[in-house]
């Protein structure tokens, strides 16, 4: 799994004292699980020496192997949680690896066609995003224990300057470290502690929604420009106003460092990040053993997880500086300030908040391609087809954010010239280029839609032009950036002298590069579209086609289409 390979575990010296330096490679530290299928219960067995009883009976044949993934501020505790489970000599594997959310996210995203998921048997994630990583690869998992462990999550800076009083004013400050929730729970949670206050307070959640937008696409537009480098617990200075999402444990090893490091928590509540421990694939009966359908992986997480509630296992979890999962404070007088502490969001609004997270910090690079032809002049309504599509265009670029990258065609039979079905109005360029004229290129684009309803007339020349409009998009593609070509039409190729469909999906599709891969996204505006030659155009490049049956819903199926993603 992720290229592991057997390695000795380090001794307790050469244990890492900081979050970010306690990073392991991915690697099986062999032990043996033993599964009595009298009583039903495991014990565990550590590799002996080579000629041990429990070694020498453990052939590769009778050995089944359960992968697990800890992260990196769990990692000692389930190392000492499988050192003490017990010994019956018996042959179940665990290979124990470490990694954070966005390591297993990253690894999994590299899988290619045919290839097994890396997803492990067991997981403890540092991040309430594992729920996408798992919806990513078709898995739901099942949590085995909610919480293993805990830590509030406040703000750390390197000043007294002052603090918000809620976590939708820090999560809308310009003072906030913005950083991958996947990499760091302590971000993910203040994403979602406003959707927690907003339901604890009976205050707006549209409000907390609406909030990650520009949070999101700020930080994509670092990404994009390779500007992604956040101000860190090791790197803030002192006197720094910034803000910087932290668990209470990377709070107190990092103040080992740098005394001048403040801790505040917004007068709602602290977060708290939970460390669960998560079964991705629990349906099917689990990893099969010999002939039977016996669930190897959650009993396995049953016996590791009963370790967490001993009195020795609840010791190892305050020594780490976390918290047993009630939240009670450090019994060291160590702990920060945390006694008031916000619910858990709602499954659903993790699900939802790291999604859009996922699409908005992506930005979008688009070249729609409009139907100029005269059946666009059809009338719904108090307005015309193509008045409703410039109208969803140009409300539509309102939408995006500076740094996105947008370009404009119209085309019907003859409308570049003759024998020429395309024009482009605008070309492919981010919203806040320059133009010639002074102005910027989201000012070209909405002067370009508003004279759509003016180039309307004659046949549609729908093959030609997109064989045309792929091959540029294709040639504009950007890797920061989510590449598609947008084409909105209400009717059929009828442009005669025209390429065949069969012919425009062979080309199109040797065109399609998966490693540079530009997606066609077709609406079909009302009922004469030819959804199925649509339908056809996005399948060879990945892509999806979706149907405005009525024309006034074109902005919405319009969003939706760029946003799935």
């Amino acid at each position: 799994m992720f290229g592991a390979h057997a390695i000795t575990p380090p001794e307790p010296d050469e244990t890492p004292t900081h979050p970010e330096s306690d990073r392991r490679s991915w690697a099986s530290i062999g032990v043996v699980l033993a599964l009595v299928a009298a009583v039903g219960w495991f014990g565990v067995s550590l590799f002996g020496d080579d000629d041990s009883d429990a070694a020498a009976s453990c052939t590769s044949a009778a050995t089944t192997t359960v992968t697990m993934v800890a992260a990196p501020a769990m990692a000692d505790l389930v190392d000492e949680a499988v050192a003490d489970m017990e010994d019956t000599g018996q042959c179940v594997e665990l290979e124990v690896s470490t990694a954070t959310v966005a390591e297993v996210a990253a690894a999994q995203q590299e899988v290619g066609e045919g290839e097994e998921d890396v997803i492990p048997d067991l997981w403890v994630p540092d991040s309430p995003g594992w729920q996408t990583v798992l919806a990513g690869a078709d898995l739901t998992g099942k949590v085995l224990v909610p919480s293993l462990a805990s830590s509030p999550v406040g703000l750390a800076g390197g000043g007294s300057g002052p603090r918000p009083t809620t976590w939708l004013e820090a999560l809308s400050s310009p003072q906030l470290v913005k950083t991958d929730p996947l990499s760091s729970g302590a971000f993910a949670q203040t994403l979602l502690a406003p959707l927690a206050e907003a339901a604890e307070r009976g205050g707006d959640v549209a409000a907390a929604q609406g909030a990650l937008v520009p949070v999101a696409q700020k930080f994509g537009a670092k990404l994009a420009a390779g500007q992604e480098r956040p101000v860190t617990l090791d790197t803030i200075p002192a006197g720094s106003r910034r803000l910087i999402p932290a668990t209470e444990r990377d709070f107190l090893i990092a103040r080992r460092g740098n005394e001048s490091l403040t801790w505040s928590t917004p007068a709602t509540g602290a977060a708290v990040l939970n460390f669960p421990l998560v079964q991705p694939d629990a349906g099917e009966g689990g990893i099969a053993v010999s002939s039977g359908a016996l669930d190897v992986a959650g009993r396995t997480g049953e016996r590791l997880a009963a370790w967490f509630t001993t009195e020795e296992g609840l010791a190892a979890i305050a020594d780490d500086k976390l918290r047993a999962p009630d939240g009670a404070p450090l019994s060291d007088d160590e702990s920060v300030e945390a006694t008031k502490q916000l619910p858990a969001a709602q499954p659903s609004q993790v699900e939802s908040t790291m999604k859009s997270w996922g699409i908005l910090t992506v930005p979008s690079s688009v070249l729609a391609v409009f139907d100029a032809s005269s059946s666009m002049d059809t009338v719904e309504g108090s307005l015309s087809r193509i008045e409703l599509a410039a109208d969803a265009a140009a409300r539509a670029l309102g939408a995006f954010p500076d740094h996105a990258r947008i370009g404009i065609w119209s085309y019907s039979i003859n409308q570049g010239g003759v024998g020429q079905d395309w024009r482009e109005l605008a070309p492919l360029r981010r919203l806040d280029a320059p133009n010639v004229d002074g102005g910027t290129q989201l000012e070209l684009l909405l002067a370009k839609a508003a004279i759509l309803p003016n180039l309307t007339g004659g046949g549609a020349g729908t093959y030609d032009t997109m064989l045309e409009a792929y091959k540029v998009a294709n040639r504009e593609y950007n890797p920061a950036y989510y590449n598609s070509l947008v084409l909105l039409t209400d009717g059929a190729n009828d442009d005669p002298g025209s390429i065949s469909l069969e012919e425009l999906l062979e080309q199109v599709e040797e065109l399609h590069n998966p490693d540079r891969p530009v997606r066609i996204i077709p609406v079909g505006i009302g009922t004469d579209a030819d959804m199925a030659a649509l339908a056809a155009m996005a399948k060879v490049t990945g892509g999806q086609a979706y149907e405005a049956r009525d024309p006034r819903d074109i902005l919405t199926v319009l969003a939706g289409g760029l946003l799935s993603r």
